[in-house]
């Protein structure tokens, strides 16, 4: 199952991207007909990638099997076309597109939410125009650690951020005023990136 996405905010939308690829391991039904995917450990959450290129080439198959372009308007937020579930006719172009992703070194954005989010969506449009592909915790991390926070156990999260700083090529700091703040984890996250050699300063807007 192949999971895309786009991320609209009040500073503007950035290009359509390839959230995750869920290997679904079974399905469940509820007693009111609703379906529930249960995922594998081999399912995967990506980090923020322009896909524009590739929705021309994505097809899908109809219930009488005839194939027809998945997005009629490439242009057009990708939401009006998958409204629904779409059968996809081949994965490849999708496929493609992550064998390019795993040459590319992540850029890796830290940030305070408190008043460092503007500035971190202004810096992620800016890397993901140049083709770059960006890790930001807001919409990368896997909706287990996103959406249920309070329920997950703060090391696992905490092991999971630590891990794609350190394998990214970059971190991009985003030195809003509360960025550096004592016991903040953005400072924690700048100290471990000078450290290993990756930190670039960005000023904030």
């Amino acid at each position: 199952m192949w999971i895309l996405g786009q991320i609209f905010s009040p500073w503007g939308a950035l290009p359509p991207g390839l959230d995750a690829r869920i290997e679904v391991k079974h399905v469940e039904k509820s007693n009111d007909g609703k379906l529930r995917f249960i995922a594998t450990r081999h399912s995967h959450w990506f980090p923020l990638s322009d896909v524009s290129q590739v929705l021309p080439d994505l097809e899908s198959v109809t219930g009488q099997g005839r194939i027809n372009p998945l997005f009629k308007d490439p242009e057009a937020p990708i939401g009006r076309s998958l409204q629904s579930m779409r059968l996809l006719a081949s994965a490849d172009p999708l496929e493609e597109h992550l064998g390019r992703l795993s040459l590319q070194p992540v850029n890796f954005i830290s940030y305070r939410i408190c008043d460092g989010t503007h500035s971190a969506f202004i810096k992620a449009q800016a890397l993901l125009a140049q083709g770059q592909t960006v890790f930001w915790d807001r919409w990368c991390l896997p909706r287990r650690l996103a959406e249920r926070r309070e329920l997950v156990d703060s090391e696992v999260l905490d092991r999971h951020l630590m891990k794609q700083l350190a394998s990214a090529g970059v971190v991009w700091g985003i030195e809003s005023p509360a960025y550096s703040a004592r016991g903040s984890y953005s400072a924690k996250e700048k100290r471990k990136a000078v450290r290993l050699g990756t930190y670039q300063s960005v000023p904030d807007f």
